[in-house]
């Protein structure tokens, strides 16, 4: 049989009681991680695991769309009703901005906590 190459070539190993074993597995199901050698690499390199569920940022986003899409097709209209003043829809575009702004660092800040 041919010995494979792997990239993780050493090997760490420790001791723990039972209590502290059911304590490992108990924050393991707790951030739905079945691998150990998972958790324990990213415990070992980064001291702590965020378990992050980004549903609802998601959720925020696809409304974020269609309020955008709603806006720019009444913005259109409004353009060639000549109704809406220039400033209107100038800040209209503004508080939009606004909102993908803070959409985007919130996701950045997502990213960065469940790297």
């Amino acid at each position: 049989m041919e010995k494979q190459n792997r990239t993780r070539n050493k090997q760490l190993l420790f001791r723990v009681t039972p209590k502290e074993k059911e304590l490992i597995q108990e924050k393991m199901r707790l951030l739905n991680m079945t691998n150990f050698n998972d958790y324990a690499r990213k415990m070992a390199q980064k001291g702590y695991i965020v378990n992050s569920d980004a549903t609802e940022l998601k959720n925020l986003s696809a409304e974020l769309q269609k309020i955008d899409v709603n806006l720019r097709q009444i913005l259109r209209y409004v353009d060639t009703l000549g109704t809406l003043y220039a400033d209107d829809a100038a800040e209209l575009r503004q508080k939009m901005r606004e909102c993908w702004d803070m959409m985007r660092k919130l996701f950045k800040e997502h990213t960065r906590l469940t790297k």
